[in-house]
Parts: C-alpha cells; sequence; structure tokens
C-alpha cells in the first residue's frame, strides 16, 4: 500500500511538471511538451484520469490568459505551487494535486474577478460584501458580492451600467428621467419599482419582484420572430444574451426575496455546480471544484450566503460523498470521494 501510494505521488507530481511546461509562452517548446505529455498520459488509465483534472482547470486560464504579463504569472504560479508541494514531504497525492489546482484556482478568480471594468467602476464591493445604497435620485442599489456598476445621471435619464455581478434595484420615481440598467447585452426600463439584474459575460438574467419593466436587446436576432423587446411583469424573469431576448419564464419570488432582504440562498433541485457558483460569487474565499462531476447532484436546501463556511457544512452533511476541505484562508475545495 506505501508503494502504491508513493507511486501515486509521483504520478502527480510528474503530471504538474507537465502542466508547468504546457503553459510557458514559447510556442515551440508547448508544442514539444504537449507531445510528450500526450505520450505520458497514453501509458496507463490512472495517469489519465489524474491529468484529467488539472487540465480542465488549465484550459480555463488559457482562455484567460491573453498578455505576456499574464502569461509570466501564471507560470510563476504553478512553479510556485508545484515547489510548495513538493516541500510537503508527509503530503498525500490528493494533496499535492490540490495544491496545483489551488494554485491555477487563484490565478483563475484573479482574471475572472478583477478585470479593469470592476477596477475603474463608480461603485463596488468585494467578495463576501453586500452593499446597499441609496442613489442622488432616491432610488436604492443593493450589490451582492464581487459586484460592480457606472452611473450616468442626467437631466433626461438616469442610467446604471452593470458592468459585473448582480444589484437589486428599488427605483425611485421621476417620470421626466427613465432610469434604466445597462449591460452589454441590452438594457432594462423601469416601468415600476423593484427588479433584479445578473450580468454575465455570456447573459445578463433579469428577474421582476414588483410592477413592470420594458426589456431591449442590445442587437435584434437573426431570428427576426424573436422581438427585440418586451414586457416583464411581476413574477417573470427573462435572459438576454448575444441572440437576443430569450422566452419569459416565471420563477419564485419569495425565493428572490429572501436572498436580497435575508441573504438566503433558497434552491430547488438545482444541481450542485450551480449552487457552488453562487456561493462563490457571495464568498470571500474562492470554492474550487470541477462542475462536470458535480453537475448531476440535486440540491434542495436553504443556504447562508454570507456565511460560506456554514453553507459548505450543510451541504457536506447532505451529501456525505463530498469531501470539503480549506487548503488556506483563499481557497476550499469540494471534491467527490
Amino acid at each position: 500500500m506505501i508503494e502504491e501510494e508513493k507511486s501515486k505521488q509521483q504520478l502527480i507530481e510528474e503530471a504538474a511538471e507537465w502542466i508547468v511546461l504546457l503553459s510557458t509562452d514559447d510556442d515551440l517548446l508547448k508544442r514539444t511538451a504537449q507531445t510528450d505529455f500526450d505520450a505520458w498520459k497514453s501509458k496507463s488509465p490512472q495517469r489519465q484520469k489524474i491529468a484529467q483534472d488539472i487540465e480542465q482547470y488549465i484550459t480555463s486560464i488559457q482562455k484567460l490568459v491573453q498578455t505576456p504579463q499574464q502569461q509570466k504569472m501564471t507560470q510563476s504560479v504553478l512553479k510556485t505551487g508545484l515547489h510548495s508541494a513538493r516541500k510537503q514531504k508527509n503530503m498525500r497525492y490528493g494533496g499535492i494535486l490540490t495544491v496545483i489546482l489551488c494554485c491555477v484556482g487563484g490565478i483563475y478568480s484573479y482574471f475572472i474577478y478583477h478585470p479593469v471594468s470592476y477596477l475603474t467602476a463608480d461603485i463596488k464591493n468585494h467578495a463576501g460584501e453586500w452593499k446597499t445604497q441609496t442613489l442622488a435620485d432616491g432610488s436604492q442599489l443593493k450589490l451582492s458580492g464581487q459586484s460592480a456598476v457606472n452611473l450616468d445621471f442626467s437631466a433626461n435619464q438616469r442610467v446604471v451600467e452593470l458592468v459585473q455581478g448582480e444589484i437589486f434595484v428599488d427605483v425611485a420615481k421621476d417620470k421626466a428621467r427613465p432610469f434604466i440598467v445597462k449591460t452589454q447585452h441590452g438594457q432594462i426600463e423601469a416601468l415600476g419599482t423593484a427588479f433584479s439584474v445578473q450580468y454575465q459575460p455570456d447573459a445578463t438574467g433579469l428577474k421582476m419582484l414588483h410592477s413592470k419593466v420594458k426589456v431591449q436587446s442590445s442587437k435584434q436576432a437573426e431570428d427576426q420572430t424573436k422581438a427585440s423587446s418586451v414586457i416583464v411583469t411581476a413574477g417573470q424573469e427573462v435572459i438576454l444574451d448575444r441572440n437576443g431576448i430569450q422566452p419569459i419564464h416565471t420563477f419564485n419570488l419569495y425565493n428572490e426575496q429572501q436572498k436580497w432582504n435575508q441573504r438566503h440562498l433558497i434552491v430547488e433541485n438545482m444541481s450542485l455546480s450551480k449552487v457552488l457558483n453562487e456561493l462563490n460569487r457571495n464568498s470571500k474565499e474562492k470554492i474550487i471544484f470541477n462542475a462536470d462531476k458535480l453537475e448531476q447532484i440535486k440540491v434542495n436546501a436553504v443556504l447562508p450566503l454570507d456565511h460560506t463556511e456554514s453553507a459548505l457544512q450543510l451541504l457536506s452533511s447532505v451529501f456525505p460523498q463530498l469531501n470539503v476541505y480549506q487548503i488556506t484562508p483563499y481557497f476550499t475545495v469540494v471534491t467527490l470521494q
């Protein structure tokens, strides 16, 4: 058993070394490393399994790293992580993998959650924070964790540009100045009072809590049967993406109210990966997990959005097949046994 453990540990170290090589900015070295790495993986199913998890995170990093500075940062952090893992002589093979994944996860989190648009926003809050602010017109704005907006209030209109995260707005009446929330996917003009908007790079989601809004797409979809604008009323939600406005659906109004008033996440038959994504957006620490492996686990629960540790403890008690362990105050890993 000890020899088997050593063998697994050696394979993890070898895989991690390949990953460092594959993150180089030298195209020739990268091609050579990829060929050798493919040959290394093909020697056993165990090697393929070990490499699979690491490669998933590397693919995510490659989509984000676009500048030489970011490339160097990625390479440096991965080397540091591998060196740190080797120093822990008694660390099991799983622990070494965890260190490598956490390093990659840290880079991923930094690039995702700290774009220039967030850093330069008029109003923003940090991970794990909830902010409520009264705007100049008397409207109330709430931001969930790691959210950011720009404001453009003039004599003719009131515009809130959501550049990251999720907001709730309770709009003050002003007939002379329309209140508009904008994202890259379109705009939402308030015809009533309360609604929430969540922005992600691939889509914008609206949930109407009171009265109604007019939703307009940034560009009409190629399919001319789809409207470029719709009216959304209380209890309805809609998604805007690059294809235009998607079909309107109903949602649980009470659950959304609890989210903003009590900071409770009430989920019904939601995949565990989506639950962890929601917790991640409101957590000071980053949760590292394999979304594909957790997608089939369905969750029905009430979880605290402002206390990640308690939420994860509850999930691990409901699903004993989960391993939840904190690597540093900044990273927590969730895996299946």
